[in-house]
């Protein structure tokens, strides 16, 4: 789920592989008899638009319908095709009501819908669109217009702070933080995207959609014990995916659990033991965690999925390869289920490095932008050190 976003052209679909960053063996493969009820619905050949809402439900438009499909059962819900302009409040006095042409959920709680040179802005817990909507493209989109993108067949949101925009067969990048189009773009699919163009020298694209929405949805990592935290950290906010690596300090999991409930339930969401070989998870992976104190910057609810490494933060660069081996996996495991890039590019040092080199940790400025694996020494406001001097190079190599 994790990584893995899925693109639609005419009636065929490709499964693109963000840590491999390529579409995946055996694509594309039709639309018929891959997404149930999709075909009986009469969108075989094409899906104009699709977006993740964030419920475990897909929702599919071609034309002025649309189909709601639940990932969980894998199947289009009974009753459907319905009507966009009865049932999407706001859609009809916006203009889109007869065809939308691309859409994405932001995971803040507003999902954005393109259809010509316009977009409107949907609020998903009131359900309808946001007053002041449409807008035009250009102008509010910096970059976009100047690209050539004043519409967007497709658009795809990559959990390292940057959105992908299509149109024919080109794209762009654009960054979430800055707020505009990347330097350098657009450039062609063919060639930038392995496998896209096997439909010939650019693939057009009508949809992109990611099967992991941050929702209130649970997601627990197979094969990990649960020891629940009595309390959850806060909703996630819009921030790039990001991993931090912690050291427990001590010697068990049992030692470490009872340190959390002791400390104000500052839970992570993993408690992993690389002697052992085993892993406890506290909190789902679809809100934040407790285990960072959130001094001056909102760090648990920055998309930071937190593991708690059972040892001393003074021994981790003494660590065997069986350990580190285990702690990678672990870090494999959950990149399957969260779009956390498998990727550090920081130094990690012990205390003495920490301390003369306090530019090791990141400012505000950093933190937001930043995407990958991390440690605790790393994250602004705290002034703690762990993981330590750990071989982060084994731990995110491909």
């Amino acid at each position: 789920m994790g990584t893995k976003v899925y693109f639609f052209s005419g009636p065929v679909y490709y499964r693109y592989d963000r840590v491999d960053d390529r579409v995946d063996d055996g694509y594309p493969r039709p639309i018929v008899g891959n997404w149930p009820g999709l075909a009986e619905a009469g969108f075989a050949d094409r899906v104009d638009a699709v977006i993740n809402w964030g419920n475990g439900k897909l929702y599919f438009f071609r034309d002025d319908q649309y189909v709601r499909y639940d990932i969980t059962q894998d199947k289009a819900d009974d009753g459907y095709p319905l009507s966009i302009g009865a049932y999407w409040q706001g859609f009809q006095q916006a203009g889109f009501a007869d065809h939308i042409d691309a859409a994405v959920n932001w995971g803040n709680g507003k999902a954005y819908f393109f259809a010509g040179n316009q977009y409107l802005r949907y609020d998903l817990k009131n359900d309808r669109v946001d007053s002041g909507y449409p807008l035009p493209i250009a102008g509010n989109w910096p970059g976009l217009a100047e690209a050539g993108f004043t519409s967007i067949d497709a658009v795809s949101v990559w959990g390292d702070g940057k959105l992908y925009f299509f149109r024919g067969n080109q794209y762009v990048r654009y960054d979430v933080q800055a707020d505009q189009v990347d330097d350098g773009y657009p450039l062609p699919i063919a060639g930038n995207w392995p496998g896209l163009s096997t439909a010939g020298p650019g693939v057009a694209l009508s949809g992109a959609v990611d099967l992991f929405v941050p929702t209130d949805r649970e997601v627990w990592l197979e094969g990990a014990d649960i020891v629940r935290s009595p309390v959850n950290g806060p909703r996630f906010l819009p921030f790039p995916w990001r991993g931090v690596l912690h050291t427990t300090e001590g010697n068990s999991i049992g030692d470490a659990i009872s340190t959390f409930r002791s400390n104000n339930n500052d839970f992570p969401h993993f408690t992993i033991d690389p002697k052992s070989g085993k892993v406890v998870q506290h909190i789902s992976l679809t809100v934040g965690s407790r285990a960072l104190s959130d001094h001056g910057v909102a760090a648990n609810a920055s998309h930071a999925i937190q593991i708690e490494i059972v040892g001393f933060a003074k021994d981790t660069p003494t660590w065997g390869a069986g350990q580190l081996m285990f702690i990678r996996s672990v870090m494999r495991q959950i990149e399957g289920l969260v779009p956390i890039p498998q990727r550090s590019g920081l130094q990690f040092l012990d205390a003495a490095g920490v301390n003369r080199n306090p530019k090791n940790r990141m400012n505000a400025g950093q933190w937001a932008s930043f995407a990958g694996w991390c440690g605790h020494q790393h994250v602004p406001g705290e002034s703690h050190w762990d993981p330590g001097a750990i071989d982060i190079n084994t731990l995110v190599a491909r």
